[in-house]
């Protein structure tokens, strides 16, 4: 698994095999995390840079069903980046 991008305390951008995963925070008082797989179209236009990740984890906290269907369980996160101190 690669980390492609990471936003802390907002989101994550994984490749993992041949697919593009974004696992990001959602709420305010009580946060929980959803990880959603991304379509060949989204990945074509973050890859061209007409779309970013950020704008997809806004698109997606706006309207949960944009990726109800994608969305993978259990969520998936990085494992600890021993160089980062974490």
């Amino acid at each position: 698994m690669q980390v492609l991008e990471r936003e802390p305390y907002s989101h994550v951008l994984l490749a993992r095999d041949d697919e593009w995963l974004l696992t990001f925070l959602v709420g305010r008082a009580v946060t929980y995390d959803v990880t959603v797989r991304l379509t060949p179209a989204e990945v074509a236009d973050i890859e061209a840079g007409e779309s970013s990740a950020a704008a997809l984890v806004e698109t997606f906290r706006d309207d949960s069903s944009t990726y109800e269907d994608r969305r993978v369980t259990p969520t998936v996160w990085p494992a600890a980046d021993p160089d980062d101190g974490a």
